[in-house]
């Protein structure tokens, strides 16, 4: 691909004391081809933060999303934790349509773009439309392993980075139940989003007991009080790429099932009172805002999705109600802490991961409930000043 020009141009964007410290877009008309970079922040180290690819993917989302993967590998950073920074990628188009010739020679061309930036300062993974054999095409474009995480295990990636984010979440409601001496046999889940995070995650949660009442993908939801069986969830989703199918496929196992929408989850009333709602985000973000907040039904929120809250003052609303919201850089951590084990080819990820979860959640729940605040200001407070420290000492190596 040496023979084709790409064009490439630093634009400037909205910043602050914390970054972004590049932001890029590359285009390629001749192959349709537009995408963006941004690193956030290197201070730490080299920024990390997945590839997405969606039609509708803006720089503005790309920038979001690389600030809350800088405050994600911060808070796991805290004590002795990752040297990554913060950073995204995405390009422009529609993965489910497209040839995979076609996907393959967008990654390449994207890669061999920025293969000035990776490793040293950007470290890629998959992301929502992306998988393992795309980062074992970047890799291969930037011509180093270390380009990317979440690579095939042929080229060096660990089989536990699958399914590692929804893992994390699993370990951190284990711990934010125990913690408050809530039984899990107590809890019901509604799970909106039934994809890379939300199906495994799902199949955790109903293995280990938790009754799952309610759960939708992008065209639709189903909802059963009595709890829906997730191995005949699964297998509709497979069998036909909906949870809808479910209703259709099963509908004599499972007569109680019905449709349910999005809005109608957040507000499912309990069946009783000792009953304990888990709403858990694990699709898009701007699931709720602070009018949302104010009538959803949840005792716990666990944050798997990105940015589900359209402003800051709606973690506010949440912890005035008594709602406990473990938020989205804190609760699915777990893919970027299991990438560090990919890099550094470390031998037990898994006790890494739950490691990370109790070292973060220790620091933060107690804080929180000390001073009434959400557990979402406690973490935020720790990221900075674990950020703050680690530019004191770039500052101190650099000289300015």
């Amino acid at each position: 691909m040496s023979h084709r020009k790409v064009e490439m141009m630093e634009l400037r964007a909205s910043f602050d004391a914390f970054g972004p410290e590049k932001v890029m877009i590359v285009r390629e008309p001749s192959i349709g081809l537009t995408g963006f970079l941004v690193i956030d922040t290197t201070a730490p180290g080299p920024g990390k933060g997945g590839l997405r690819m969606a039609p509708d993917v803006t720089l503005d989302e790309v920038c979001r999303l690389a600030r809350i993967m800088t405050w994600k590998c911060a808070i796991a950073g805290v004590r002795e934790g990752l040297p990554f920074g913060g950073a995204k990628s995405g390009i422009v188009a529609d993965p489910k349509v497209l040839k995979p010739e076609s996907k393959k020679l967008l990654i390449r061309a994207f890669a061999e773009a920025i293969r000035p930036f990776c490793p040293q300062l950007y470290i890629s993974a998959p992301d929502m439309g992306t998988n393992s054999s795309d980062m074992d095409v970047f890799v291969k474009a930037i011509g180093d392993r270390n380009a990317a995480t979440g690579k095939s295990v042929a080229l060096g990636g660990l089989q536990e980075r699958q399914g590692a984010t929804a893992r994390g979440i699993w370990y951190t409601i284990r711990y934010t139940l125990d913690y408050y001496n809530i039984d899990p046999a107590q809890c019901t889940v509604v799970l909106m989003g039934f994809g890379k995070v939300g199906k495994p995650l799902a199949r955790t949660l109903y293995e280990r007991g938790i009754k799952i009442i309610a759960v939708s993908d992008s065209r639709g939801g189903i909802y059963d009080e009595g709890g829906l069986d997730i191995y005949d969830v699964i297998k509709a989703k497979e069998a036909e790429g909906t949870v809808v199918s479910y209703l259709k496929m099963f509908k004599e196992s499972h007569l109680k099932a019905k449709h349910i929408t999005n809005r109608e989850m957040l507000i499912l009333k309990k069946k009783s009172k000792d009953e304990k709602r888990i709403f858990i985000p694990a699709a898009i973000g701007g699931v709720y805002d602070e009018a949302t907040a104010k009538e959803m039904v949840a005792d716990f929120i666990f944050e798997a999705a990105n940015d589900p809250a359209t402003t800051p003052e709606t973690y506010t609303v949440f912890h005035k109600r008594n709602i406990i919201n473990i938020n989205d850089f804190v609760a699915n951590k777990g893919g970027v802490v299991v990438s560090y084990a990919e890099l550094n080819k470390l031998l037990q990820p898994e006790t890494l991961l739950i490691e990370s979860v109790e070292r973060v959640l220790d620091r933060i729940l107690p804080v929180a409930e000390d001073r009434n605040v959400p557990p979402r200001a406690v973490a935020l407070e720790l990221a900075r000043n674990h950020l703050l420290e680690k530019r004191r000492e770039r500052e101190r190596l650099r000289g300015y």
